[in-house]
């Protein structure tokens, strides 16, 4: 009876949210290594030929970056690559969070690729339409915009973990017997269509299974706030976790310049070994200067972050991935685990391998259902047969 609950859940939910399961699987697939393939196909934008002559002043080059856009659109972002062979990125972006569809959602998004030593704009990226920009809105919200894309693409990642929980349930021998495992745990290539196919979608998905479960949990934390509240809870010991507080500056309209040029120079000396440094520009005038400095190539949970007073440069907070435990330090590693960053090419390898086979389950789930279906109509038709006379 169990068994049976699970089957009608594992059937109905996958039939429900296959579309978007293979939709959101095939473009997670892409973002798995979306980083390296930008590298690749964009190459002249993210790289120049290795220079290490000191950059020109921060400030210069955000007001470069902001001329080659003009006064329409507001940087609100910067990368900044230690590496003498980078270009820096400043972005400008604005959402309206309850617009419908993603040229709503975005009312603009630009990339400003810019040489930190010369100063000149090596390239101006219209994001909202770039590809990788377009696959990720797609695994995000299938370019349906936050308001409505967020829950369609939330609700079929927490019925897929309930699919995979009825997986376990429906997979589970009776009997742990060698030759029962056999069938379990590996494909018969050489069987007819139904049975190959049925194959594929049980054993493929049980070895998939706890990959999966991580991606589908920290799926869930990006989508619904509820689940990340639950996820650190958990993880702090069943404690609520008191959050952290982003330090005020002295009021200033802008960020002074001498003290933000300073300050970029001396974070680039500190950390000279570092991936990229990630700096936005809050609007508040009480807001700090924000720098996360990533400190591992490709991986966001390896970090130091420090806020700056916008108006004279005192450091106002310092801490890092070594100085926090528990659920807060579990929520810093969501993006990288679900990413498959995590421990770098190998769990990347992992996470996009799962992500191709959540593609495949759909699909062979639906020919399973479809030939069962089938099989019963036949059944049913021919006990309709009369009998003859």
């Amino acid at each position: 009876m169990v068994k049976k609950t699970f089957l009608w859940l594992h059937r109905w939910l996958g039939l429900l949210t296959g579309l978007v399961v293979v939709i959101v699987s095939i473009t997670g697939c892409i973002n798995v290594f979306a980083d390296e393939l930008k590298e690749y196909f964009y190459h002249d934008r993210f790289f120049r030929v290795e220079d290490k002559s000191p950059p020109l002043p921060f400030s210069v080059l955000r007001s470069n970056a902001q001329h080659a856009l003009g006064d329409k659109y507001k940087i609100s972002r910067c990368e900044v690559y230690p590496a003498n062979n980078r270009n820096w990125i400043f972005r400008a972006t604005s959402t309206d969070a309850e617009a419908i569809g993603h040229w709503n959602y975005y009312k603009y998004y630009y990339r400003v690729y810019i040489n930190p030593v010369s100063g000149k704009v090596a390239y101006v990226e219209d994001t909202r339409n770039e590809f990788f920009q377009l696959v990720l809105s797609t695994h995000l919200n299938l370019l349906l915009g936050e308001y409505i894309g967020t829950w369609v693409t939330g609700i079929s990642v927490a019925c897929f973990l309930v699919i995979l929980i009825s997986s376990v349930v429906i997979w589970w021998p009776a009997k742990w017997k060698k030759k029962t495992l056999k069938s379990k745990l590996a494909v018969k290539w050489d069987a007819g269509n139904k049975r190959f196919n049925y194959d594929l979608h049980t054993v493929f998905g049980i070895y998939a299974l706890v990959p999966l479960f991580v991606i589908c949990v920290t799926g869930l934390v990006f989508a619904f706030s509820w689940a990340d509240s639950s996820v650190q809870y958990v993880a702090n010991g069943a404690k609520t976790i008191k959050k952290r507080n982003i330090p005020k500056s002295t009021p200033n309209a802008d960020y002074n310049s001498l003290a933000m040029n300073y300050r970029i120079a001396g974070l680039l000396k500190a950390h000279a070994d570092a991936d990229v440094f990630s700096i936005r520009f809050r609007e508040k005038p009480t807001d700090p200067l924000d720098v996360q400095v990533r400190l591992a190539k490709k991986r966001t949970h390896f970090f130091r972050w420090y806020y700056f007073d916008r108006n004279n440069g005192k450091l106002l907070q310092n801490y890092g991935s070594s100085d926090i435990k528990g659920g807060e330090k579990l929520r810093s590693m969501n993006y990288d685990l679900h990413t498959g960053a995590y421990a770098g090419i190998f769990t990347k390898l992992i996470a996009f391998s799962a992500s191709l086979i959540c593609a495949s389950l759909p699909i062979t789930g639906f020919y399973v259902w479809w030939h069962k279906r089938r099989k019963s109509k036949k059944q049913v038709a021919k006990a309709q047969v009369p009998a003859a006379v």
